[in-house]
């Protein structure tokens, strides 16, 4: 997008700012072409397809190698990817794309609309962890041609092109079309028709991609090949990145912690720009199904003896604030304050203990409970510890079990064997996509990032699908207020930290951050100088 960008503005200077999208900056010399440039991450993916996933992990690497219908930049505005231009009708149900010409599969194969149709209706709509909300208001797609894509709507739903934009990494239907798609040996292997092409995985080391000759946009990108580089140790990772063995880290493969020091440090850029579509809450999710949890006020007492701004100032090293509920401060339209607050009061929660019958043995503990968080992200790690901590001073024992990211999904989503599991949510796209998914009914399903609660509650099922189906900007807030207050009350999740997003990465690299609001998952501009 930038370099096309860059030669409409050679041809006609006088309209550079109306070719200019939103958040778009030109760099001061011109690309220069070639070389490498090192993303650390703290684990292996889960997915090559991102069409399947909502993981941080999977995505950094699948949007590199697979194209979407649109992109979103800093202000959440589509702009074009494999769809050139689009209309939606005046009753806002059907979409209409235009397919750009010449783009084709890492395997020389023309992509054509008939991949599109293949992706949303049997992969996106049945095994995306957002699928529940996706299938609520897509009816199909039509294909009228090989480079004309339909979307017809059940209702209007305002966060669509918001979804676009976010989850629907376009498959290779002639790939995955009657198998079995989410063992499907392309999934570690991927063929796309992204900007890089797969080169290797060797689990626990690395991935490799390398630059796509044949990509449709000409001369992107500029780097001949993308690492990714898996260092498991925050501290190592860190160390790496200010010893230039790794090139960029970003939101969760970043420790708090390390930020001071880099900004402070030289040949560093580091920035929260281009982290807009974020908006994260670090949450303390409970497992309704065990008993113990079912009492509100069990789960009131451990919401009181947990101090937020403590997490803040020691887990997120002062980068972020006190969450009050499931939206974002930063998602201002639909942010809702007025909820009810559960402040620091570890006597408060030693009464609701004792209300609930649970009361200290000889040992002083009332009751253990078993904790699981992701040990290779310090945020989820230090917090857990802290929580852990805290806990004990009202008599909860609590079994901290930090895990592998994948044995905690496992034991979380499919086999649910925790009890309370502490983690990040990106909550930022649309409240429809990224908020929704956590709570409604319909989304209590073996799939990561979902229901893990296990909460129901019919009125706040309505509320989202009201909030979903509306086109007004107001009517879809009222609806999200509502929910916010309910979902606080009722208490399925501690909304505990909005912590800090932030990239940072070696100054002798360009490009990076400029026009997306997910920049961290875009390297196709990227340049080293």
């Amino acid at each position: 997008m930038r370099n096309y960008m860059r030669k409409a503005l050679l041809v006609v200077i006088a309209f550079t700012l109306i070719l200019i999208p939103n958040g778009l900056t030109i760099a001061a010399s011109a690309p220069s072409r070639g070389g490498t440039m090192v993303v650390g991450i703290s684990t292996d993916p889960g997915t090559l397809n991102g069409a399947i996933s909502g993981s941080f992990f999977d995505k950094i690497v699948a949007s590199n190698v697979f194209s979407m219908l649109i992109r979103l930049d800093r202000n959440m505005k589509p702009v074009p990817d494999l769809a050139k231009e689009w209309t939606v009708s005046q009753d806002g149900l059907t979409y209409t794309f235009h397919l750009v010409s010449g783009a084709k599969w890492h395997d020389g194969k023309p992509v054509t609309s008939e991949d599109v149709k293949f992706t949303v209706e049997d992969v996106i709509m049945k095994l995306h962890p957002r699928a529940g909300t996706y299938s609520q208001f897509i009816s199909g797609v039509d294909t009228p041609d090989p480079h004309t894509v339909v979307f017809r709507l059940k209702k209007p739903f305002g966060a669509l092109m918001n979804g676009l934009g976010y989850d629907f990494f376009i498959l290779p239907k002639h790939v995955y079309s009657g198998t079995d798609v989410k063992n499907n040996p392309a999934n570690v292997k991927p063929i796309g028709s992204g900007p890089f092409k797969f080169r290797e995985w060797l689990r626990g080391s690395h991935i490799t991609l390398e630059r796509n000759p044949a990509y449709f946009r000409k001369d992107l990108p500029y780097l001949d090949r993308l690492v990714f580089r898996i260092i498991p140790d925050a501290s190592s990772r860190t160390m790496a990145l200010e010893a230039g063995d790794i090139d960029y880290l970003a939101y969760l493969a970043l420790p708090s912690s390390a930020v001071p020091r880099l900004k402070a440090g030289k040949n560093m850029t580091v920035t929260q720009d281009g982290l807009e579509s974020l908006a994260s809450i670090l949450m303390l999710t409970f497992n309704l199904d065990r008993d113990v949890l079912k009492d509100a006020r069990v789960r009131q007492a451990i919401a009181h003896a947990i101090d937020r701004q403590y997490l803040v100032d020691y887990a997120d090293y002062g980068l972020g604030r006190p969450a009050t509920g499931p939206i974002s401060s930063l998602t201002t339209w639909a942010y809702e304050p007025n909820v009810r607050k559960y402040e620091y009061n570890p006597a408060l929660a030693e009464r609701l203990l004792d209300e609930a019958n649970y009361k200290p043995g000889p040992d002083g503990v009332r009751l253990t409970l078993r904790l699981i968080a992701d040990t290779g992200v310090e945020l989820n790690r230090k917090s857990a510890e802290i929580i852990k901590e805290q806990l004990r001073q009202v008599g909860i024992k609590v079994d901290l079990q930090l895990a592998e990211r994948g044995v905690m999904l496992d034991r979380v989503y499919t086999k649910r064997d925790y009890d309370m599991h502490v983690h990040g949510f990106s909550t930022g796209a649309d409240p429809a996509i990224d908020v929704a998914r956590l709570y409604v009914s319909s989304n209590i399903r073996p799939v990561s990032f979902t229901n893990g609660s296990g909460y129901r509650n019919p009125l706040v099922d309505e509320l989202f699908q009201k909030g979903e189906a509306s086109t007004k900007v107001e009517d879809r807030a009222r609806h999200y207020r509502e929910v916010q207050k309910i979902l606080v009350s009722d208490l399925p999740v501690i909304h505990l930290v909005e912590y800090g997003t932030t990239a940072a990465w070696n100054s002798h690299f360009h490009g990076l951050h400029e026009w997306s609001a997910y920049s961290y998952y875009i390297f196709w501009d990227a340049w080293r100088d």
